[in-house]
């Protein structure tokens, strides 16, 4: 009797959950922005110990400074690195500035020796790499969802019950 009472909502059957759309995408597109927000989160906590380092090392005004400096920056990279994180294309597109700037900034500056100069250049062309593959893989990510978005997944006419096995006479 009580499969028969208007009044109540017949079962229904669990749907199956969808994946959260960061797992839809491959992994050829996640890597390169995961690489990205995580060498975010790296250049933060250097950032913030470098800049300690330097007030535990001598505890005056320019070193306060200093570390005053460092931890603004530091918020500025974990701001970025939490946008990318979101993959936010307006981060990842600060980001890829910020980069050019230290770059640009690198070439700048004057230094004794050869060997350290080619050591900067070549760590931030290096960190560039990562920078620029993950500022690319942000604008292919939203790319490949709004392409999933016009074209869903067609639904296979072996699933269509008109084309189901019979089952076997009894």
């Amino acid at each position: 009797m009580d499969d028969q009472n208007p009044y109540q909502a017949g079962e229904v059957p669990p749907s199956t959950p969808k994946a959260p759309h960061w797992e839809q995408v491959p992994s050829g597109i996640t890597r390169p922005v995961t690489q990205l927000w995580l060498l975010g989160a790296g250049l933060t906590v250097f950032t913030l110990a470098t800049g300690g380092w330097t007030w535990a090392k001598n505890q005056h005004v320019l070193a306060m400074m200093n570390v005053i400096a460092a931890a603004m920056l530091s918020c500025v990279y974990l701001a970025l690195a939490v946008g990318v994180y979101k993959r936010s294309r307006v981060a990842a597109c600060l980001t890829a500035a910020l980069w050019a700037w230290v770059f640009v900034m690198h070439l700048r500056q004057d230094t004794a020796g050869m060997a350290d100069t080619l050591r900067r250049i070549g760590t931030t062309l290096v960190i560039g790499v990562v920078v620029l593959r993950g500022t690319v893989a942000t604008f292919r990510h939203h790319r490949h969802l709004a392409a999933k978005k016009r074209q869903p997944t067609r639904a296979r006419i072996s699933d269509d019950p008109a084309f189901a096995p019979k089952p076997p006479a009894a």
